[in-house]
């Protein structure tokens, strides 16, 4: 390593609620965004049993509600599914790693992945016969991407698992794959992810000049964590090597600091008319 190269080393949030503070206690506002599996919702077995934390939901609806706090949800689920989920109004949703945002305002869908919606078909098809009789193994069709979860293979058969979707979906110059917890990940190459869709959030939906803050627990959330070095930026889980700044270990966390959050910013406007929305 060169003398000018530098390790970067994220900390507990736990740990440095201090310094976090000194930094939202001026700001007008405060633009919360969050992943959903990982973060707001525990992992299980299997995605179809994903709930967002009942205690979590109770905090986001209140910080949803105050006039200095805007909530977004960006999920690689389908923007319907995270919808659902989640369940709460005064909400921007993104999909789909952030192709698909939907606000009470703006409906945006990215019209590069749109265009390729038949290819990805295609795919979706040839994987299904690649790995239909494979125990374990579900692949989720969500309309502009693909996610093949593979959680409940045994454990002799992942690899292979990871080996034929690499291998169908590089036969496709339109896609590429991406591997998260226990699920690969189906997307366009296109020039998008979770840190653009950030970016048009805060640029066509948002007031200007709020402090970001994101929380995220998978590799896809590294996007964000890059895109926005002038935020905060929370990992959720272990230790491993990540671009975020700061550390929290699990979702129960994730829920100690968002009430932190709501009650170390004042609120005095809490039950005012929304600005903005």
């Amino acid at each position: 390593m060169s003398a000018i190269e530098q390790v970067h080393l994220p900390v507990s949030l736990l740990d440095n609620l201090k310094v976090v503070e000194q930094r939202i206690a001026p700001a007008t506002r405060v633009s919360l965004f969050l992943d959903f599996d990982g973060t707001i919702s525990p992992i299980v077995v299997n995605p179809g049993d994903a709930k967002l934390d009942p205690e979590i939901r109770s905090i986001l609806k209140m910080l949803s509600e105050r006039w200095d706090f805007d909530v977004s949800i960006i999920s690689g689920r389908a923007l319907a599914d995270v919808r659902a989920r989640a369940g709460l109004s005064n909400v921007i949703y993104a999909g789909n790693h952030g192709l698909e945002i939907q606000s009470d305002t703006v409906r945006f869908r990215e019209p590069r992945a749109e265009a390729l919606r038949r290819e990805l078909r295609c795919v979706s098809l040839q994987l299904k016969l690649a790995v239909s009789d494979t125990d374990g193994v579900e692949i989720e069709d969500k309309d502009l991407t693909l996610s093949v979860h593979f959680r409940r293979a045994s454990e002799h058969l992942r690899e292979w698992v990871r080996n034929v979707v690499h291998s169908t979906v590089a036969r496709s110059r339109s896609f590429s794959c991406r591997e998260g917890k226990m699920v690969l990940e189906v997307r366009p190459q296109i020039t998008w992810n979770k840190g653009h869709a950030i970016k048009w959030i805060a640029r066509e939906v948002l007031p200007a000049g709020s402090v970001p803050i994101y929380i995220g627990d998978d590799v896809t959330d590294e996007d964000v964590f890059a895109a926005i070095p002038e935020g905060i930026t929370i990992k959720v889980g272990g230790a491993a090597e990540t671009e975020a700044q700061y550390l929290l270990p699990d979702v129960a966390s994730v829920g100690q600091f968002l009430t932190w959050l709501n009650q170390a910013k004042p609120n005095a406007l809490a039950n005012s008319q929304r600005a903005g929305r």
